[in-house]
């Protein structure tokens, strides 16, 4: 058995310091990020910070991967700095708070400059070899890590949970959250980029194909295609038969189709090549070979459930970005077919190229969505004379405007798409009066919309009081804290004395090492009321106020979303004060 060696770890580490400067370095900053949110009370980190140090890891490595092309070092720090600093500027164009547009951007980012990793040094002809086991090699020593860094979580969670049965030692959740950063965020990601193969081993001509691999892509993946094409070519047929137009929903199946039988190809490129050399298992190669072939006539069968899709409910950024999928697959089918399948590499490059492409600039899929659900929105306020040069008309004129109950809903629908993925202040140009701070309900009451009972679509709510700037008499209370909840998490507040935690719409407060709350604040009814009128903007601070024989509550912010389904509500931010006896 091979002995760990500390000397060759820290060689290892070393190498890793000089091959990937930049990636650690942006490593070490996120993970301080996260150790600064986590042991600092009310941390305030700008989201752009968190984007900024999220994007950089993946696009220094796949920058540090493709300048090891080239010989001369400074013009490798060179490209990394260059890369850095226009991600920076990328960066300081996003909004502070920023929108669910600028989430859904920032994600395609971070998988094009993922999947750039993996092709950024075979951009060359000829080593389509190189490129598969550099490939194959990544994904799996990414699997390993995540089971690595998995088990040292959980082994050094439960060594700490372990104290804190054992000994009675007051262990706080702070240390489990550290623990998960030191594991997940230190360990995992510079463990993986130790193990990346170097400079000279990625560019071996030579590949290893095992069973593993051969079962997975030849007799697991390959009848599950032969599944989805049997269903959709009946499918296909059923619909021409019967002369109706496709589900929207065969969209989906089509994508999962083309995209798992590109990965299929992929896994069996190697067993491709030995039977194409010995004459021997030619079903990888006539998969390969035609593959494109079977799915062409699927994705026409795609693009007309788009447009219905299109023709039904609008332009979104989901369905925009389907659309480029399916002309992406056009594109790629058509290239496959032509150059036999040969260089497989290019489907990665291509998607990426086009997934970079679409989400940024003006001709983005973000922005032509913005402005065609713009122009829909002028479109129905100007037929239904709503607006006057460019701007909304009084309230009271408007009120006096019976609006089509189809049209109203479908301008609903609008309004709140546009605030919740672009923010309030993409309606701005319709108002004469600044909108900032209001909510899409808001909108929806300035333009006297009252016909509508619940909601035909989730939306999102963000609500703050009126002067929240207020004196408070707390001379008879002897404690403040600072409350703050973000999505999913459970603990408000904790320090040495409290610990505070938001579970089934109530505030809990305990006292340290007491497992049983000394007080139990109720908030359901009073969050759900002021989430679900129509005049947020109107609330004063008394409405946010609890007050009880033992502590008052001020609510300074509120946030969430409304569901369709049951008109209940879901909390996701939540910021307050507690003041205790």
């Amino acid at each position: 058995m091979r002995k760990i060696s500390i000397k060759e770890w820290a060689e290892k580490i070393h190498l890793v310091l000089l091959r990937f400067t930049f990636p650690v370095f942006f490593i070490l900053g996120l993970s301080f990020l996260f150790f600064l949110e986590i042991n600092q009370e009310n941390a305030d980190i700008q989201e752009r910070v968190w984007a900024f140090f999220a994007l950089s890891i993946p696009l220094s490595v796949a920058v540090t991967l493709f300048s090891e092309e080239f010989k001369n070092k400074l013009l490798r720090a060179g490209l990394n700095l260059l890369s850095t600093i226009l991600l920076v500027i990328y960066i300081l164009t996003l909004p502070e708070s920023l929108r669910v547009s600028d989430d859904y951007q920032l994600i395609i980012l971070g998988i094009v400059f993922t999947f750039s990793s993996f092709f950024a040094s075979f951009l060359k002809k000829n080593n389509d070899i190189p490129f598969w086991e550099f490939s194959k090699t990544s994904i799996v020593q990414l699997v390993i890590t995540f089971i690595f860094s998995l088990v040292l979580m959980l082994g050094l969670s439960l060594a700490v949970l372990s104290l804190d049965e054992l000994f009675k030692v007051n262990i706080s959740d702070r240390v489990y959250k550290n623990l998960a950063v030191i594991c997940c965020g230190l360990f995992a990601p510079i463990y993986f980029l130790a193990n990346v193969l170097d400079e000279n081993e990625k560019r071996k001509h030579e590949f290893e194909f095992n069973k593993f691999l051969k079962v997975l892509g030849l007799y697991i993946l390959l009848p599950i295609l032969a599944v989805y094409v049997v269903i959709l070519y009946v499918y296909l047929i059923q619909i021409i038969a019967k002369w109706e137009l496709p589900n929207g929903w065969v969209s989906w199946l089509v994508s999962a189709l083309a995209l798992g039988g590109f990965l299929s190809m992929m896994i069996l490129y190697p067993l491709r090549l030995q039977s194409e050399n010995k004459s021997e298992n030619k079903t990888a190669t006539y998969f390969s070979r035609y593959l494109p072939v079977i799915i062409f006539p699927l994705l026409i069968l795609m693009t007309i459930g788009i447009f219905r899709r299109f023709n039904d409910y609008g332009l979104t950024i989901n369905r925009g970005y389907v659309f480029l999928l399916n002309f992406w697959l056009y594109g790629i089918c058509i290239y496959l077919f032509f150059s036999k399948s040969k260089h497989l590499k290019w489907i990665i490059i291509s998607f990426s190229l086009i997934a970079f492409l679409s989400s940024i600039g003006p001709w983005s899929v973000f922005n032509v969505t913005k402005q065609n659900m713009i122009n829909e929105i002028n479109h129905i306020l100007a037929e239904n004379h709503l607006i006057e040069n460019g701007k909304v008309i009084d309230k009271a004129d408007v009120e006096k405007i019976k609006i089509d109950e189809k049209q109203e809903q479908k301008l609903v629908s609008k309004i709140d798409y546009i605030v919740d993925n672009y923010g309030i202040s993409a309606l701005q140009p319709f108002f004469n009066d600044k909108i900032e701070g209001k909510t899409s309900a808001a909108i929806n009451n300035r333009l006297a919309i009252k016909s509508k009972k619940g909601y035909s679509e989730n939306q999102s709510f963000n609500i703050n009081p009126i002067n929240p700037d207020e004196t408070v008499n707390i001379q008879d209370y002897n404690n403040f804290l600072k409350l703050r909840m973000n999505y999913d998490a459970e603990t408000v507040f904790e320090d040495n004395q409290y610990k505070i935690k938001f579970i089934n719409y109530q505030l809990q407060v305990y006292k340290t090492n007491v497992k049983t709350p000394f007080i139990i604040i109720p908030l359901k009814n009073k969050l759900k009321a002021l989430a679900v009128a129509e005049t947020e903007n109107n609330y004063k601070p008394e409405d946010f106020t609890f007050d009880g024989h033992n502590y008052k509550l001020i609510i300074n912010h509120l946030g969430g979303q409304r569901l369709a389904s049951n008109d209940s509500i879901i909390i996701n931010q939540f910021e307050a004060n507690l003041f205790l006896k």
